[in-house]
């Protein structure tokens, strides 16, 4: 997959992901995005920030707890250190901070 069909792919990750937050309709989840970004502030404060990183064609995730880059691979979005996949792992942290949600 090129540079560009992989911007696309991870635009339309992003605002895949930003639809499922927005329909959870969950009073406690604040959502912020911007061009390649979404901030999602949690019920107990923390902040989850998802983010296109264009040079590396990665999606990646910052939270309390550190930093996770997910390269696509396969179909899905798996973490490049811990092999995890970004949906399941972004569900976790919600829930981990006080918003338990079904993101799939």
């Amino acid at each position: 997959m090129g540079s560009e069909d992989m911007s696309r792919e991870i635009e339309r990750t992003l605002d895949a992901i930003q639809r499922r937050v927005d329909a959870l309709d969950h009073d406690e989840l604040e959502l912020d995005s911007g061009p390649g970004r979404l901030d999602i502030t949690c019920p107990d404060g923390a902040r989850v920030i998802l983010s296109r990183q264009s040079a590396t064609n990665q999606i990646w995730l910052a939270e309390p707890g550190g930093g996770w880059h997910f390269d696509r691979r396969d179909g899905r979005w798996l973490c490049d250190k811990r092999g995890v996949e970004l949906l399941a792992n972004l569900q976790a942290l919600l829930a981990a901070h006080g918003a338990p949600v079904s993101l799939g």
